[in-house]
């Protein structure tokens, strides 16, 4: 997913995306509260559950669907740390 912060460098992603993935499917919405809240289920009652639901419904993302062999550990790989902090390193 393209998150809203990103909204500016969606040609770019995708192209290099591209580079290593099939893109199967490809989806511009803009989550809802209750999608957000629903999406992101397994961090509500964290403490960064709220800005993190503020931050998704605030501008349009973009799904996609990825092919590629052992697709999930490949585009981990690829985005790198979710930690970002740890990512600027």
């Amino acid at each position: 997913m393209i998150k809203p912060n990103a909204y500016l460098n969606i040609g770019k992603i995708i192209s290099e995306t591209e580079q290593q993935f099939t893109i199967a499917n490809l989806k511009l919405f803009k989550f809802s509260k209750t999608e957000a809240k629903k999406f992101y289920a397994e961090h509500d009652g964290k403490s960064f559950f709220p800005t993190l639901i503020d931050f998704m419904t605030s501008d349009f993302a973009v799904g996609m669907e990825l092919v590629a062999p052992d697709a999930i550990k490949k585009w981990r790989t690829f985005i790198g740390p979710t930690n970002s902090l740890k990512a600027k390193e």
